[in-house]
């Protein structure tokens, strides 16, 4: 009955199963069904096609959200750079300028562009934010606006003290960023957006398509390129920059940025166009020149900044909770993930998965994340393999070793020129 469900998350979400691992969604789906009232699984799975209450709860337990405020800087400071460049010169009839937030998760990331629309003094009555997500808790907590500790997590948080207010249990922030945002439920896969063709100047559509399998994220991608104006940048996740969005876009190539535009024929125009526009970053952001070696060592050892600290670092975190009692709950994390790894190499994988499990659902852990890949590498399940080596580096995209088996995965499927600058990553992260 477990299979049945998950098909049904296939068909209604476009959701890729060996994305999040069937264990783990196996283990949502007993979650819920505690909670739900039925007496077991074939009552459930009826009770899910009938309710779309309860589908939407099963979503968001086997799709958690992991974000923060500024996320990965670079594409912020890209768009600020595009709008300064292009959107600031003053002129007559100045037409909207429209920001696509999708997936849009608690809201940390569509507020992030109103805060850096803000900080350029862009008026407010020029643009238009919209912010989508499948599901509607997410939502709903976005448009409070009150947040905790987990959701600052970037090197430079002066933006808290301007943009937020300190109230019980968190921070909230403030109405005129608030206001400029508009929220509202939807799925990217399945809602028509024919309408809404060549609206967006700019779209953000990060770690989304890596939920997706091939052909729903070729299907994503046109509905992207359907969206996006013929001049609009589109932003992708670290992980994403895959066949599917070349196959219609064309990389700005600035290191960091997972920047697109569109592709239109025409090779006299864009690129050297867009490189005048960022020129200020080119030097700094540029895309790195193809290396000799062809190979990195998998015992290279990742590195992490820290506005890429997943979520565990956070956890139990607030003003309640005391520093000492952070650093147990984190000495205990890396005691399980030390276990997980004793257990792997002992050839003990069953147990080694099931505590990899553990740790992801209670903590998030990226090296869980990379344990599990290289516990389905050794069982044979290099799919699974290949999601957990992405979600991996969706939470630290400089995961050296990660980045070094994803190449592998991706090489062993044909596409050679991912693998490559997957190794060229993996190299940049052990330096």
């Amino acid at each position: 009955m477990c299979e049945k469900i998950e098909v049904l998350l296939k068909d209604k979400i476009g959701l890729d199963i060996s994305s999040v691992g069937t264990a783990s969604v196996k283990n949502a789906i007993k979650r819920c069904l505690v909670n739900s009232g039925c007496d077991d699984l074939g009552q459930y799975y009826k009770t899910l096609l009938s309710s779309e209450a309860e589908f939407k709860r099963l979503v968001e337990m086997v799709v958690i959200p992991e974000t923060w405020f500024f996320r990965d800087d670079i594409p912020f400071d890209i768009f600020s750079s595009h709008i300064k460049s292009g959107w600031l010169i003053p002129r007559e009839n100045s037409r909207m300028l429209k920001v696509l937030s999708v997936p849009c998760s608690t809201g940390e990331e569509p507020y992030t562009i109103a805060m850096a629309l803000d900080k350029l003094a862009f008026p407010a009555d020029r643009v238009q934010i919209d912010a989508i997500d499948i599901s509607q808790a997410s939502i709903d907590k976005a448009m409070t606006g009150v947040y905790r500790d987990n959701s600052f997590r970037s090197d430079d948080l002066t933006f808290q003290s301007t943009y937020f207010n300190k109230v019980e249990g968190g921070y909230r922030l403030k109405e005129k960023v608030r206001s400029r945002v508009n929220f509202r439920h939807g799925n990217l896969l399945k809602d028509d957006f024919s309408l809404m063709k060549g609206c967006y100047d700019v779209v953000f559509c990060r770690n989304l398509l890596i939920y997706f399998d091939s052909k729903d994220q070729e299907i994503a991608v046109h509905k992207l390129y359907d969206l996006l104006a013929p001049d609009g940048v589109l932003f992708v996740g670290h992980a994403e920059a895959n066949n599917n969005v070349n196959s219609l876009f064309e990389s700005l190539r600035l290191r960091g940025a997972f920047a697109f535009v569109k592709k239109d024929g025409d090779e006299n125009r864009s690129i050297g166009n867009y490189d005048k526009r960022f020129h200020e970053f080119s030097k700094k952001h540029g895309a790195i020149l193809p290396v000799n070696s062809q190979h990195a060592s998998t015992d290279q050892v990742s590195k992490s900044s820290n506005r890429n600290k997943p979520f565990s670092a956070y956890m139990g975190s607030g003003t309640s909770t005391s520093t000492s009692s952070s650093y147990e709950a984190k000495k205990h994390e890396e005691a399980l993930v030390s276990k997980a790894q004793e257990l792997a190499d002992e050839g003990t994988l069953e147990e080694a998965e099931i505590l990899c499990l553990d740790l992801i659902a209670r903590f998030s852990n990226a090296d869980a994340y990379y344990l599990l890949g290289l516990v389905y590498e050794a069982s044979n399940r290099q799919d699974m393999a290949e999601s957990m080596f992405r979600k991996t580096i969706y939470l630290v995209p400089d995961h050296a070793r990660a980045l070094v088996h994803l190449a592998l995965h991706v090489e062993r499927n044909g596409d050679s020129n991912e693998a490559q600058s997957l190794r060229r990553r993996a190299l940049r992260a052990s330096q």
